[in-house]
């Protein structure tokens, strides 16, 4: 009898570690679930925060941020963004994501800079230094150079501009380059007969078949002493070794 006794506790027991462990893997699970159902519902996406972009409309950002199912917790997009994951736009050249609360993403872009557009039916395309359209608008950007001249083939959002004649494109594009960078108020680049032209107010500038940061950064001071002059300025036989620099006064030629 007594062994049958003992036998019984043991079995007893035993039951009850059982169900102890069972209890305690239920509060295990229940504990998880409710942390995890805490992190959803603490940081759900409620707002997301746009800062530093002039072209790129917030919502072309936000539907690049929110790009996958699981894009509705904040946590997640900060965690895709840090591994390098996350999409971020051709039209960029810098973007960082993070939190200003739980259920708010904070995202701080910075856009490359447009240099020109071109005419696309009746639209406009803005290109940055390298050719890349960076915006489709039927809105026209003041103070940016327009591109006449060269024709262009195949304009698409966040490709290359392309043109069969690659040499004279290059050049559009260093001296699309070269005016925003020092700033010239440039109504319009224009390619004739393998020349460059910059069109400034009442001043065409001949840049000549190539063109250099030199070139571009004589005009500047001589449009101040020119005045209300108008006429061409001769710069495609300027360089370095050889300082030519005339101006013709009459009516500026047009482009055909």
């Amino acid at each position: 009898m007594g062994n049958l006794e003992q036998e019984e506790m043991e079995k007893v027991q035993k039951k009850k570690k059982k169900s102890h462990r069972l209890y305690a893997f239920v509060v295990l699970v229940l504990g998880v679930a409710i942390i995890a159902l805490g992190i959803v519902l603490l940081f759900y996406v409620q707002k997301i925060e746009i800062s530093g972009n002039e072209y790129c409309s917030d919502q072309e950002i936000v539907d690049s941020v929110q790009n996958d199912q699981y894009s509705i917790n904040a946590l997640y997009i900060v965690g895709k963004y840090a591994l390098g994951k996350g999409e971020v736009l051709p039209c960029f050249e810098s973007m960082k994501v993070g939190l200003k609360a739980p259920w708010i993403v904070n995202v701080k872009v910075e856009e490359k800079p447009i240099v020109g557009y071109v005419r696309n039916g009746d639209n406009y395309d803005y290109f940055d230094k390298e050719g890349l359209v960076v915006l489709e608008s039927s809105a026209l950007i003041e103070g940016l150079p327009r591109i006449d001249g060269i024709e262009v083939k195949d304009i698409k959002l966040y490709q290359q501009l392309k043109s069969d004649d690659t040499r004279i494109f290059e050049e559009i594009l260093e001296t699309s380059k070269e005016v925003t960078k020092y700033e010239l108020p440039t109504d319009k680049i224009v390619c004739k007969d393998d020349n460059i032209y910059l069109y400034i107010g009442k001043v065409c500038v001949n840049l000549g078949k190539s063109v250099s940061s030199e070139q571009i950064a004589q005009i500047k001071p001589i449009l101040e002493k020119l005045g209300d002059q108008e006429g061409t300025l001769h710069l495609e036989n300027y360089s370095e070794v050889s300082g030519t620099i005339t101006f013709d006064i009459g009516e500026i030629p047009q482009e055909n």
